[in-house]
Formats: C-alpha cells, sequence, structure tokens
C-alpha cells in the first residue's frame, strides 16, 4: 500500500464523496415544523430516511462505490474488479452521475423548498463536486 500515488484530484473525489456520505446519513434532509407556543416542535430526516429512503440508500451506495473504487485502484492496482467500458475512471463518473440523478429523483418526488434542510443544499453542491471531479479524472 502506497499512498504517493495518490493525486490531488483522487484525494478531493475522496474527499467529498466521504463529505457526502456523511451528509447522506446524518445531516437533515427534510425539516418540517408543526404546531404554536409550547406545543410545537419539528421533525428532521436524513436522505436516507423517509420519504423514499430507498433513493437515499441507494445514493449512499453509489457514493460508497466511487470511494471504494478509486482506493482500490490506486492503493491496489492489481486487483481486478468489474469496470463499465473497460475503464475504471469511466465507471467513477458513471456512479456518479448514478448518484446524482438518484439524489435529483429523490428531489422531484419530494419538492417542497420550505421542508428541505441544509443537508439537503449541501448534497447538491457535493454532489456536483462529484461528479465535476470524477469527470475531470476520466477526462485526464
Amino acid at each position: 500500500m502506497n499512498t504517493s500515488d495518490i493525486k490531488r484530484d483522487d484525494w478531493i473525489v475522496l474527499g467529498v464523496a466521504l463529505l457526502l456520505f456523511i451528509d447522506l446519513i446524518a445531516l437533515p434532509w427534510f425539516s418540517i415544523s408543526f404546531g404554536a407556543g409550547i406545543y410545537s416542535g419539528s421533525v428532521t430526516s436524513s436522505a436516507t430516511g423517509s420519504p423514499d429512503s430507498f433513493l437515499g440508500v441507494l445514493a449512499l451506495i453509489t457514493t460508497l462505490l466511487v470511494g471504494a473504487d478509486l482506493a482500490i485502484e490506486r492503493l491496489s492496482p492489481s486487483t481486478a474488479i468489474p469496470s463499465i467500458g473497460g475503464s475504471r475512471t469511466r465507471t467513477r463518473l458513471i456512479l456518479a452521475v448514478a448518484t446524482a440523478a438518484l439524489l435529483a429523483l429523490k428531489f422531484v418526488l419530494n419538492i417542497h423548498f420550505s421542508d428541505f434542510g441544509f443537508g439537503f443544499y449541501a448534497a447538491v453542491v457535493l454532489t456536483a463536486g462529484l461528479v465535476y471531479y470524477t469527470f475531470s479524472l476520466s477526462k485526464a
């Protein structure tokens, strides 16, 4: 295992994938307030929670696969794992686009801008970064 083979852009992809992973399981995507006065409260839910939790879970899995594939390629290049189109960078790009598509579908099925928590907005930025950096690595 030699971490000197990991380039700066690889570290960025790994970092963005890790931050997106944390966002999807821990940060509030939906925040719904109810009641008034002493009988008020709020409920929050992460991306892997309701509604449409399966989309969040699938996005979580594809995010993990992006990071795992990159780590395996850089730390153990002799390890053979399946790839799409014969290219590991293309595989990571497709996984990142799949993550974006799953999160976009979760958004479309639950459009209520007043209910979105800061985890949703952070995920938008992180997903865009993940797709951008995996795309730039696939062109290199």
